[in-house]
């Protein structure tokens, strides 16, 4: 699993940076068989003239098992915005894992009942 940052108009400091590296690698078993999965962080600053206050965002992405992730989240303070996006980001990876994990375990148990169909036992 790869993590590349793209930051645009913010100052992100090297501890900030490692703790989202970490957080988002700690995903990585998610992805046991897919050890090529590329994870883009984007943030970026949006403040603006015709915006109230200051506006962080960060956008999480990758295409995992075919389906494209992408999570945006914006806050006043990155790391909050981060925090959020994370949680929900995690949560898309857990729940196509686990349709994967099903279905894959759907082929094999409906071989085991007509196995036991053709042989007219009971489970």
């Amino acid at each position: 699993m790869k993590v590349e940052f793209h930051i645009k108009d913010i100052v992100i400091t090297s501890k900030q940076k490692a703790l989202i590296e970490k957080k988002v690698l700690k995903l990585k078993k998610y992805s046991k068989n897919n050890n090529s999965m590329l994870v883009d962080v984007y943030l970026r600053d949006e403040t603006g003239s015709n915006k109230n206050g200051v506006d962080q965002t960060v956008e999480l992405s990758t295409i995992f098992n075919n389906e494209k992730i992408f999570i945006r989240e914006t806050d006043d303070r990155l790391m909050r915005a981060f925090a959020f996006a994370f949680k929900s980001f995690e949560r898309n990876l857990r729940r196509i894992h686990k349709k994967n994990i099903d279905r894959s375990h759907e082929g094999s148990e409906s071989y085991f009942r007509k196995a036991l169909k053709t042989l007219r036992l009971k489970k």
